[in-house]
């Protein structure tokens, strides 16, 4: 399971997610330079395209982004939508064909905006194309973005839907109209101190800070950290810097995580939040942190050769770096 957020910030934008399952993958930080070929299985091959980055897994020769991000400020990440995504069997004609693992390529490969995207989306169609004999195609759903807001992107037996998501925030199932319907069981939350609205002629003791948030789901379940998420997103504060956005959108995602041992699926391993990652829509800096490795890393994506025609791949490190001053 995942949670992914778009944190606008004052001048700032950062779009990043938390990245769930119950193993580590082999997923490093990605460049996929301007002149890199990205292939397609029903489209004619792409030579030149925006440079993007993002995690994902290398090792086919080919970028299997989990999320990306390019060089205009367009973003867009992939999530778990199990039971609910469904695509289409064959590719349908006078529709561009995508598969699922090529929309974030392609949509970070055609798109300079929100809206650009949008229009891409009105003709588009995922077909249910394996990637090879080793990866198959699993159930997603996206969100996409730029500074200006988001969307997410659902295809089920009932076609493809996009939705404009003005609450900014993404986890897994059930369909992205019934999250934010439910947000609603919590519309009496509040950041701000509590007011005895139950008998306002009482007085009745605050015994705490925070009484304003009682009622806020603590589950890791999909609903609970998409209720919590949207909560700590749109009541956030911070600074008017890329420091203190960067830094509030990690404390946001740390209240989403996964931890060893809390959440034990069917097969009897846990799941754990294996990364967190993203980027400012702006510098296009990319920054990371994993399970076993809380320091925050970073790479200036804009400093990088842009212009390569082969990916530019930086191994993550699992291993925790500790500050020791004595």
């Amino acid at each position: 399971m995942c949670t992914s957020v778009l944190f606008r910030n004052g001048n700032h934008s950062f779009f990043g997610r938390n990245l769930d399952l119950q193993y580590q993958l082999a997923n490093d930080v990605t460049v996929c330079p301007r002149n890199y070929v990205l292939p397609y299985h029903h489209l004619p091959d792409m030579p030149h395209h925006p440079a993007i980055v993002g995690m994902a897994i290398t090792g086919y020769g080919y970028p299997l982004f989990f999320e990306g991000i390019n060089e205009y400020g367009v973003g867009v990440a992939s999530l778990n939508f199990p039971g609910y995504g469904q695509y289409a069997k064959q590719p349908v004609e006078g529709k561009t064909n995508v598969t699922s693992f090529e929309l974030i390529p392609y949509l970070l490969s055609t798109c300079r905006s929100l809206e650009d995207a949008k229009r891409e989306l009105a003709n588009l169609n995922i077909v249910a194309d394996a990637f090879n004999d080793r990866v198959q195609s699993v159930p997603l759903h996206w969100i996409c973005c730029d500074k200006t807001g988001s969307i997410v992107v659902e295809m089920t037996a009932a076609g493809l839907h996009v939705y404009d998501n003005d609450l900014n925030v993404l986890a897994n199932a059930p369909e992205y109209p019934t999250q934010a319907v439910n947000v609603a069981n919590y519309l009496n939350l509040t950041p701000e101190y509590p007011h005895n609205r139950i008998m306002p002629d009482v007085t009745v003791p605050v015994y705490s800070s925070g009484m304003g948030s009682d009622g806020l789901p603590g589950g890791l379940d999909s609903m609970s950290r998409f209720v919590r998420a949207a909560f700590m997103l749109n009541s956030s504060k911070a600074a008017d810097t890329e420091e203190a956005t960067v830094n509030q959108f990690f404390r946001i995602m740390q209240t989403v995580e996964q931890i060893k041992g809390a959440n034990r699926e069917k097969d009897g391993f846990d799941e754990i939040t294996n990364y967190t990652a993203g980027a400012d829509l702006e510098t296009m800096d990319f920054y990371w942190t994993t399970y076993d490795n809380q320091q925050i890393n970073a790479l200036h994506t804009r400093a990088q050769d842009l212009d390569s025609n082969t990916l530019l791949v930086y191994p993550v490190s699992h291993d925790q770096n500790i500050h020791w001053i004595g």
